[in-house]
């Protein structure tokens, strides 16, 4: 899924909530992390993110802000813990 500014984080949500994604920064970066909610605008000074963590687990983590995004896609071998 490509992201810009109009991407809706429902949509991101809906198709990533709980699996393992592979994201490609606009540094050139790709990093694999376990994708757990989203963040809005309202909420933070930065920007809508991505709230992951790199364990698998449910608890929370890090963020990465939609505006360092060029692209998320499920990994290769991603599942839900469902």
């Amino acid at each position: 899924m490509k992201i810009s500014i109009e991407t809706n984080l429902y949509d991101i949500l809906d198709k990533f909530q709980c699996k393992w994604v592979n994201v490609q920064l606009k540094e050139g970066k790709s990093v694999k992390v376990f994708l757990l909610d989203i963040d809005f605008l309202e909420d933070n000074d930065v920007g809508d993110a991505i709230v992951y963590n790199t364990t698998g687990s449910l608890d929370y983590g890090d963020a990465i802000y939609l505006k360092d995004m060029n692209e998320i896609e499920l990994y290769k071998d991603g599942k839900s813990r469902e």
